[in-house]
């Protein structure tokens, strides 16, 4: 009797000890995946969707974790807002070629030259 009880002891270790392990690499994988989840990169103005450039400007930390931080990142969503503004803004300018955004006419930019003095 003092064997059956030895084993099933045994055996309820063995089972506790692959739970807790089974449990704490499900807590790791989704702590990992977590953190996947907050690369900008697939929402990034600069992103191309090819396998083979994903990026333009970082193509070598591109979809990793290292992307997290991205000093480059521009959101594409207020990119396309903003260009679709331009240009809906100044479309009268292309049929009329003045601008009804501003009221003084743009004038082409003075060249001043260097002044140099010799003696």
């Amino acid at each position: 009797m003092l064997h059956l009880v030895f084993c099933v002891g045994i055996w309820t270790l063995i089972s506790a000890y692959i739970f807790w392990r089974l449990i704490a690499i499900a807590t790791k994988a989704f702590n990992h995946l977590k953190r996947l989840h907050q690369i900008p990169c697939s929402q990034c103005a600069y992103f191309t969707g090819d396998y083979r450039l994903k990026c333009t400007v970082n193509p070598m930390i591109a979809m990793s974790e290292t992307a997290i931080d991205c000093r480059d990142f521009i959101n594409s969503d207020a990119f396309q807002l903003d260009f679709a503004h331009r240009q809906t803004a100044c479309s009268g300018c292309m049929a009329t070629k003045e601008c009804s955004n501003s009221n003084k006419k743009s004038q082409p930019p003075v060249f001043k030259p260097k002044l140099t003095y010799s003696k």
